[in-house]
């Protein structure tokens, strides 16, 4: 098993990127991905990317990844191209922060937009333009695009949604899987094994079955040796970020204890 860790910090949408990473690292978290929600971290605020650089450096924390802004109108099936061509720049914006910093992973969803209603073919085909437009965007700045498969109820969540996107782009992007979308629609083995070596990527977090709660691994109903076992099947050896909702107090024992927890469902 050759996979890292880290913690991502969007979770804690509520607190300052910076307090939030401090916080990480006095739980010995040692890598991060960082998020994008408004009032947390704003990724094209020049100053406020010098700043967190500067901090992740003296605290010798490492910038893994990014998740690009998401919701509203970002979103990357959108029909109207001007709201796709937004979703297209926040994303550019996250990669040039994340690179900033010293990172090279920035993270997308398919898109954010519930099936019902919509005309689903065209809003993947949607997707899967704007998709490769930051394929080739972001190759040219040296950042990896990892895709993450979106709640079973969303536009892309389910596997052969996902899996026409996927394939209609370059071998260069990766996939992200997430723990609790998958599982919610219990599409994780069968995407596990369809993405293969496109997997670069998981978010990790549990649920009790119907939400996508953010809870720590080990507090829903996620078998997590299955999850390692398959991704020891496949080979992983790419990075399994916890993604878990912030406390209210207490932060840095309760990631610490998290942290802990999914080392010892997962493995080393």
């Amino acid at each position: 098993m050759n996979w890292q860790y880290a913690a991502a910090t969007g979770g804690c949408a509520d607190r300052p990127v910076v307090a939030t990473v401090e916080a990480f690292q006095r739980a010995g978290i040692t890598a991060v991905e960082l998020g994008t929600p408004p009032g947390h971290f704003d990724p094209w605020s020049h100053a406020t990317v010098r700043a967190l650089r500067t901090r992740l450096r003296q605290l010798s924390v490492r910038p893994v990844s990014i998740h690009a802004p998401f919701g509203g109108l970002l979103d990357l099936t959108d029909p109207n191209p001007h709201h796709r061509h937004a979703a297209i720049g926040a994303i550019l914006s996250a990669a040039t922060a994340v690179r900033e910093v010293g990172g090279s992973r920035v993270v997308v969803h398919v898109s954010d937009v519930p099936r019902e209603g919509n005309d689903v073919e065209a809003r993947l085909d949607h997707a899967a333009e704007a998709l490769n437009v930051l394929a080739r965007a972001l190759q040219q700045m040296s950042v990896t695009l990892a895709v993450e498969t979106p709640l079973p109820h969303l536009i892309g969540g389910h596997p052969n949604e996902f899996e026409t996107v996927i394939a209609r782009l370059p071998l260069s992007v990766g996939v992200c899987l997430d723990t609790a979308h998958t599982t919610l629609g219990q599409y994780w083995d069968r995407l596990v094994q369809s993405v293969g070596y496109r997997l670069i990527h998981v978010h990790a977090s549990d649920h009790r079955g119907r939400f996508d709660d953010h809870l720590p691994p080990g507090e829903g109903i996620i078998d997590w040796r299955q999850i390692r076992q398959s991704l020891e099947v496949i080979g992983f050896n790419g990075w399994i970020v916890l993604e878990i909702a912030c406390p209210d107090h207490a932060m840095s024992s309760h990631f610490e204890r998290a942290m802990r927890r999914m080392r010892m469902l997962i493995g080393e």
